[in-house]
């Protein structure tokens, strides 16, 4: 009862503090070491994850597991790059561009990909939302859907990237997630798993995601269109759709060894089709 306790306490920093000192407890006890000697450790966003263990397995595969590559638990962007400077991984990944202060220190970025940022729910047929009706739902001005099932809201903290693109969709669904934010019983996520994990047990739903998230980790969850526009890496591509998470790669320096090898299969064709199958889109102009 105790640990329930602890676990359901535990605030959100808490959480990402915690998960940061897995990864240092993992290579501290060195279960990340294959026998030739050569690893990897991959962490970062949640949003990559689910690509990153696809592509860790394809990659895998391909050399014959002479390299260990290890994905670790969700650290987020910002406990990511705490780890990665820890030397407690040697790839972060980031889902928001690195800050002046990343450069100087030495670290080196890849954006490996974008993907269509989009709403999603449980609830079947919704079909679009226009930012007007998105704003009503999130400031509660309506509270149910056209049949009359109430409208669950998952949010995710102000200072995460999903609610700054969220916000950057218009200025009245800015201000309508200002008004969501101090609402009471709304469904606050610490990660993007446990966003989409709420999404998917919450009848009615509300929540933001990636299309890569959804693809990758097969969720039970409905994209709805936007605006008129049905996100998708074509629509990304053409300009349609215009909503979208970059996502990259980061070392500390010029990549070299195991994480260069890794870095390299992701930019291959093998690994290029895998992030298009994934919901990224991969040519873009930098």
């Amino acid at each position: 009862m105790l640990g329930l306790a602890f676990k359901l306490g535990m605030s959100i920093g808490i959480r990402r503090h915690c998960a940061l000192w897995v990864a240092v407890l993992l290579v501290l006890l060195g279960v990340v070491r294959s026998a030739s000697g050569e690893s990897i450790r991959v962490g970062g966003t949640g949003s990559a994850l689910g690509t990153m263990k696809i592509l860790g397995e394809a990659f895998t595969r391909q050399n014959a597991s002479k390299i260990e590559l290890t994905i670790m638990p969700n650290l987020g962007s910002s406990g990511a790059l705490r780890a990665l400077q820890a030397g407690a991984i040697d790839i972060a990944l980031l889902s928001r561009p690195l800050g002046d202060a990343h450069h100087a220190a030495g670290l080196v970025a890849f954006e490996y990909g974008r993907s269509p940022f989009v709403l999603v729910s449980s609830k079947p047929g919704i079909g679009n939302l226009t930012p007007a009706v998105l704003a009503d739902l999130l400031a509660g001005r309506t509270l149910t859907w056209p049949d009359g099932q109430p409208v669950r809201l998952v949010l995710r903290p102000k200072a995460n990237i999903d609610s700054e693109i969220l916000a950057s969709l218009s200025r009245g669904i800015a201000e309508a997630l200002t008004i969501a934010s101090k609402r009471q019983g709304m469904v606050m996520a610490a990660t993007d798993q446990e966003a989409a994990d709420h999404a998917e047990r919450l009848p009615g739903s509300l929540a933001v995601s990636t299309l890569a998230l959804i693809l990758s980790e097969r969720r039970k969850l409905n994209v709805l269109s936007f605006d008129g526009v049905v996100p998708s890496v074509a629509a990304l591509a053409d300009g349609s759709y215009r909503h979208f998470k970059s996502l990259a790669m980061v070392t500390r320096g010029a990549p070299s060894g195991a994480a260069l090898q890794f870095i390299e299969f992701v930019r291959s064709p093998q690994g290029r089709a895998i992030l298009e199958a994934n919901g990224h889109l991969v040519s873009f102009k930098r």
